[in-house]
């Protein structure tokens, strides 16, 4: 792991959401999700006893988190706000399957007790081979864009001059590149099902 690795793995939750929240720092969003992976699939999967279930709505969770993290009101308490959408989550997917009749929760926990780890890092390589997917997939221009700011670390102002592109329109190739990965990352959830 490189020293930059290192360092932006140490940065707090609060300065990871600032980041994401105000920056669009995409990579900042990929920390915090290295970071709670674990313990957020964890969670859902001994929530809903269903690895298939789980893995589902652990991907809507992380798109929520992405979606939603403007909503963040104090980026410090990261954590539970994010366990809150994925608790939010699994209620909603609980009463939609009771509605059709699934089994009952005591049945789910016991499931839910019986799964191994290795599954967990099985979803995660998923998420990040799909996440370098959906990046490959961006026009050019968004994906030099998104590139230039998100890995090398240069300033809107710095890809700016490096692309030779006006600043606004460095701006908007950024929000239409975060627009695209979320449309194609909202899938992600079925496709791993």
């Amino acid at each position: 792991m490189s020293t930059e690795d290192n360092r932006t793995d140490e940065r707090t939750d609060g300065a990871l959401v600032l980041g994401l929240r105000d920056l669009g720092d995409a990579m900042a969003f990929e920390v915090l999700i290295k970071r709670y992976e674990r313990p957020l699939y964890g969670f859902i999967a001994r929530q809903l006893g269903n690895r298939t279930h789980a893995r589902d709505v652990y991907q809507q969770t992380l798109l929520s988190i992405l979606d939603r993290i403007d909503t963040c009101s104090s980026p410090e308490s990261f954590k539970p706000w994010a366990f809150t959408i994925a608790s939010n989550l699994c209620r909603n997917f609980r009463r939609t399957q009771s509605r059709a009749g699934e089994r009952s929760l005591g049945a789910v926990s016991a499931i839910a007790s019986r799964l191994p780890d290795p599954e967990q890092a099985v979803a995660a390589n998923q998420t990040g081979q799909r996440i370098a997917e959906a990046l490959a997939t961006l026009p050019d221009v968004q994906r030099e864009v998104f590139v230039l700011h998100h890995y090398t670390q240069l300033s809107y102002e710095e890809v700016a001059i490096a692309t030779s592109a006006p600043l606004g329109t460095v701006k908007s190739r950024m929000n239409a590149a975060l627009v695209h990965l979320r449309g194609l990352l909202a899938g992600l959830g079925e496709e791993l099902s």
